[in-house]
């Protein structure tokens, strides 16, 4: 296991760089995500005026943004399960050339295909709470769709700095952590039972 701390853009070499159960933190552009951004992007063709190539991690995020003063402030940010959004995550990594997505737990078999394939992994966000994870966004940069979806379903583009700690629950080597502790829960039970 491996403490890895990364700038924005993370490139193919970066994320095939880590295992699972590594520790990442990264500094840098990252924009949040939830069923609506993925929707739209994916079958109305609607995406926000972003470059991808540079804007390559998104966040599956709910997070408590407030305007204050003219400047928006980041009090909290929640991650979001990423298996809600199975369906169309193998497509959303393939469309944006995504090379980390952040959310908490795990996704599914076709997203892992397509991250091992194309070199994306998945960030799990542990028990760090949102509120000391908001303390490390630098800057808000631009929010899209605001008015249009909501504060929860708009798309924020914020600049990060030593955020995290995320550990690497998807690797491109087509490892999952939380398969493999499943796994070793099943063994022991049949270890206990035996």
């Amino acid at each position: 296991m491996a403490t890895k701390n990364f700038t924005i853009p993370l490139s193919e070499d970066d994320v095939r760089s880590l295992n699972v159960k590594d520790t990442v933190y990264l500094n840098g552009r990252i924009f949040t995500c939830r069923s609506q951004f993925q929707i739209r992007a994916l079958e109305q063709h609607i995406l926000p005026d972003l470059d991808f190539l540079t804007h390559n991690v998104m966040f599956h995020m709910g997070g408590i943004i407030k305007k204050e003063e003219d400047k928006w402030h980041v009090k909290s940010l929640l991650a979001t399960s990423s298996i809600r959004f199975e369906k169309l995550g193998a497509d959303i990594v393939r469309k944006l050339g995504l090379r980390a997505v952040i959310g908490k737990g795990t996704m599914g078999e076709e997203t892992m295909q397509v991250m091992k394939a194309f070199g994306c992994v998945h960030l799990s966000w542990g028990g760090l709470m949102g509120n000391i994870l908001a303390q490390r966004v630098a800057n808000v940069v631009e929010v899209y769709e605001l008015e249009t979806l909501g504060q929860l379903e708009a798309t924020w583009v914020l600049d990060v700095e030593n955020f995290g700690p995320f550990v690497v629950s998807i690797d491109t080597k087509g490892n999952n952590l939380f398969h493999l502790v499943n796994e070793a829960v099943m063994m022991k039970l049949n270890d206990a039972k035996g």
